[in-house]
């Protein structure tokens, strides 16, 4: 993954997927059905999107887990 120009908002399908581990394919997936927030850009169909909107997609789609306490015996 190469570094984000200092001060740039805007990451690559790439970068995004790299950020929520995830792969490049699924990213775009998720962009073109509509349920990732992205930015489509220049005439080859370039995807651009925000690391808020990808926190805030994982925040959406995060499901809570319960971690049982483990019992300490005497």
């Amino acid at each position: 993954m190469a570094p984000l120009p200092e001060g740039s908002p805007w990451m690559t399908a790439a970068e995004a997927a790299a950020y929520i581990k995830r792969g490049k394919r699924f990213v775009q997936r998720e962009i073109n059905a509509g349920r990732m927030r992205g930015a489509r850009v220049g005439g080859r169909g370039e995807v651009l999107t925000r690391r808020e909107w990808l926190d805030d997609w994982v925040l959406e789609h995060a499901t809570p887990i319960e971690i049982p306490r483990r019992r300490r015996f005497p």
